[in-house]
């Protein structure tokens, strides 16, 4: 091979022969290479790596005690349900408590405002269901009266100041149902300092009267109904003998203590009895507003682990727990207890959105039984903010959709039109809706697609909202300490920035090969390799993966110069040369190759072989012959486009996608990254399972949805600079009649049914020989290219959200 200068050889543009050449380069590069050499994180320090290791291991010693067996849940107190166990009278006949203990509680936890409930939150539906609750325990056995006297202060004094339904803030579930059932059983005690005839109690007493004239009476005997989660606050009305019908397995009427005391005091029920002391017995001497809620919470501990980015290190929890869910998975729901007797949609939604991303097999048909008669979908009776985290779970599983699973196409339409209503109402803004962020939760999830998402971002961003004391509400508010704590979170905050810390020491390894690599000599082509850095690390941000990530990033570097030498630069006779020696695989070839191209193929030459040697080391089996097929196959697929600007032939849509599909590069450049993850073994029967061209597996799809996607923003801006072939201008050839929008249409009527192929490549339960952890490059690699071509060209013009995706994920730390 001749040697030559590589300034001169790149400099060198045929000017003598009149040829002007184009540039794919308006735009430069908007990364400085001193500013990522400057790059000094702190988290590099081992302290932080000591103290988030010391974090991982309490944490774990915590989710032992969580998920183990039956799972020992920590749950804040409901002096509400405390309260309504206290009154139970002891089975001997004796005129004193059967739970003396709970009395106890009451007397002692009384807080400086004369109210009960968590001293942390304060919600006056809450406070009030609460001390009116513990009041009229105190006054049955005639003890406390202090405590007493100021309970009734504090109702009086906060009644009057509601004077219709806009001073509300939100309410506990069935508030409506069970204030007032409390205020007749007062008004029996004589309490005469009680407001009860405030205009607002007037009205709550007619929504209760609305609530249950909408209630079938038998259906409650046959047909568990929510109502059940309340029936203290409908004694009035039930027959004792029938509401047994409906019990639970192990005693408790829909998990809640207080119904199961009121229906204990009204039977004397053994299986009551034995529900309530396990329950005493388990906390101590004061009960919650839910138990059993071994489902929901170990939904709610994953959920949090894994979107706050630190599922790798509890791999062994997290499939713990979702193994204990999945042997409870039923056709019907699930509840936030095993023995729940009605399904929860909340639960439910969450427990499929984790099975499924888990690959647990599940199937969305279990949502049909959360449609009404006029096939809209429901939830359970109960606060709008359980209204909201239904839908909102729901709206999130219903992202996960496989082809064919109409109902989940059903439910995102359902639940984007609730959340987009539920945007308008007043009630999302409350004092206590705002400080859960709901408005901003709905306002995120309607913005963001799941497939079109940074997951490293998205963490951050969790981060940034999961709050560590986050409460809930039932019919009291409480808190779960281990789905909501302060070391869970120091630890996602530690190591999203230890990792990133990571991340920049090879970002400088990636620039520095850059500058070196000859590269940046071809000026007419983009230069982007923080960009495409980003593109893996955003997703397979591990740290183990390192090398995984500088050779993909290698190989999509040159990827560019290549794209932008036959879209632009090359003549189509040098071209043809320049395509005829990668065939060949002989650097001799290149003689006759123009000067800036036999510095092309030297680059490429050694690049192609460095990552098949490398993927050969890490796979144990030869792969220089593969990779060299691919490469083929892939310059071949460019020489055709470029024969098709040349001759400004537009092809048929058929023929484009065929072609397109391989031209886009994502087969060569994915191979280049999942083959050297570090530990991850691929048998060739396996690397068929996620590519084989011509059949519809992770990387063909993923080569699909990205030349779609690609084509559907920049469309316009390629048939400006002459070059016509798009999936829009293919399809508008083949159908003259049709306009541009029903053109797009169409296309994006390709790209969605893809993404729900892929979704299923990637999260099918029979792949069990294929490395998870090589899918999961091959899923997130797509979700991030679908951000980069959101709202344009974000590698060509990368100064907007691109840039912003990637100042989020590998520049800013999050504030400890």
């Amino acid at each position: 091979m001749a040697t030559f200068s590589a300034e001169s050889a790149v400099s060198s543009n045929l000017a003598s022969c009149g040829l002007i050449r184009r540039t794919a380069n308006p735009h430069p590069n908007v990364w400085s290479y001193d500013f990522v050499n400057s790059l000094k994180s702190p988290y590099a320090n081992c302290s932080y790596r000591e103290r988030a290791e010391a974090l991982i291991s309490e944490i774990k010693a915590m989710l032992n005690t969580a998920i183990a067996g039956d799972g020992n849940l920590t749950i804040t107190p409901s002096a509400y349900d405390t309260a309504w166990i206290a009154r139970v009278p002891a089975i001997d006949g004796s005129a004193r408590p059967q739970f003396p203990q709970t009395v106890d509680w009451i007397l002692k936890n009384q807080l400086k405002d004369g109210s009960w409930g968590i001293h942390s939150h304060f919600l006056l539906s809450d406070r009030l269901l609460a001390t009116l609750s513990s009041v009229l325990a105190l006054l049955k056995w005639k003890v406390g009266d202090p405590q007493v006297q100021q309970g009734i202060k504090f109702i009086r004094s906060n009644l009057e100041l509601v004077n219709d339904e806009s001073d509300e803030d939100s309410l506990v579930t069935d508030f409506e149902i069970i204030f007032p059932s409390l205020l007749r059983e007062a008004q029996s005690f004589q309490l005469a300092a009680l407001p009860y005839n405030l205009p607002y109690i007037h009205k709550l007493q007619m929504k209760r009267q609305e609530r249950l004239a909408k209630l079938s009476r038998e259906e409650i005997y046959t047909v568990p109904s929510p109502l059940l989660y309340s029936s203290e606050g409908i004694e009035d009305i039930v027959e004792w003998g029938k509401i047994m019908n409906v019990q639970s397995e192990d005693g408790f009427f829909l998990g809640s203590p207080a119904s199961t005391a009121c229906v204990f005091m009204h039977t004397g029920d053994v299986k009551c009895l034995e529900f309530l002391s396990n329950v005493v017995s388990k906390f101590g001497d004061f009960v919650p507003c839910m138990y059993p809620m071994d489902l929901l919470e170990r939904l709610l501990i994953v959920d949090d682990i894994e979107r706050l980015g630190v599922y790798r290190h509890f791999q062994k929890e997290i499939k713990e727990a979702l193994d204990y869910v999945y042997s409870h998975w039923n056709e019907r729901g699930i509840g936030w207890g095993r023995q729940n007797t009605i399904a929860d949609l909340e639960t439910t939604a969450l427990g499929f959105l984790l099975l499924r991303l888990h690959s647990y097999d599940v199937s969305p048909v279990v949502f049909q039984n959360f449609k009404d008669g006029n096939g809209q979908f429901f939830c359970s009776t109960g606060p709008f903010n359980k209204e909201v985290a239904s839908m909102l779970s729901l709206y999130r599983a219903s992202q996960l959709a496989f082809p064919g699973e109409d109902i989940l196409d059903e439910a995102k339409s359902f639940t984007t039109k609730y959340l987009r209503e539920a945007l308008e109402k007043s009630e999302t803004f409350s004092a206590w809706n705002n400080k859960q962020n709901l408005s901003q939760q709905i306002k995120y999830v309607l913005k963001t697609s799941w497939h079109a998402s940074v997951p490293r971002v998205e963490a951050k961003r969790y981060c940034q909202v999961y709050r560590p004391d986050k409460a809930s509400i039932a019919k009291s508010v409480y808190k779960l300490p281990h789905v909501n704590n302060e070391k869970l979170l120091e630890l996602a905050k530690l190591d999203f920035n230890i990792v990133q810390s990571i991340h920049q020491e090879e970002m400088k390894n990636v620039t520095s090969w850059f500058k070196d690599s000859g590269l940046p000599l071809f000026t007419f082509a983009r230069e982007r390799p923080l960009e495409f850095y980003f593109l893996i690390a955003a997703g397979t941000y591990e740290p183990q993966y390192a090398k995984c990530r500088f050779l993909f990033t290698k190989v999509a570097c040159l990827l560019t110069v290549l794209d932008d030498m036959y879209d632009t630069y090359g003549t189509l006779d040098e071209l043809k040369l320049f395509t005829e020696a990668v065939r060949r695989w002989d650097l001799s070839f290149t003689e006759n190759l123009p000067d800036y191209m036999k510095l092309c193929y030297k680059i490429y030459y050694d690049i192609v072989h460095e990552v098949a040697w490398q993927a050969e080391k890490e796979q144990g089996r030869e792969l220089v012959s593969f990779f060299r097929k691919g490469w083929e196959d892939f310059l071949l697929g460019y020489y055709e486009e470029a024969k098709w600007l040349a001759a400004e032939y537009v092809p048929s849509l058929d023929e484009y996608i065929k072609n397109g599909i391989t031209s886009i590069g994502q087969r060569i450049l994915l191979l280049s990254g999942v083959l050297i993850m570090e530990g991850q073994l691929l048998s060739q029967e396996a690397l068929e399972k996620v590519d084989y061209p011509g059949r519809r597996v992770l990387i063909e799809l993923n080569s699909l949805i990205s030349r779609l996607a690609d084509d559907t923003k920049t469309y316009k801006a390629e048939k400006a600079r002459g070059e016509l072939a798009s999936s829009i201008e293919c399809y508008m050839k083949d159908h003259p009649e049709c306009t541009e929008e029903e053109a797009l249409n169409h296309i994006y009527g390709i790209l969605e049914p893809a993404l729900k192929e892929l979704t299923r490549e990637f999260l099918k339960s029979d792949d069990d020989d294929v490395p998870l952890a090589c899918k999961k490059m091959l899923f997130e690699e797509t979700r991030v290219t679908m951000v980069i071509f959101k709202d344009g060209d974000g590698l060509s013009v990368s100064k907007w959200e691109v840039k912003d995706n990637i100042k989020e994920c590998l520049i800013d730390p999050i504030p400890l």
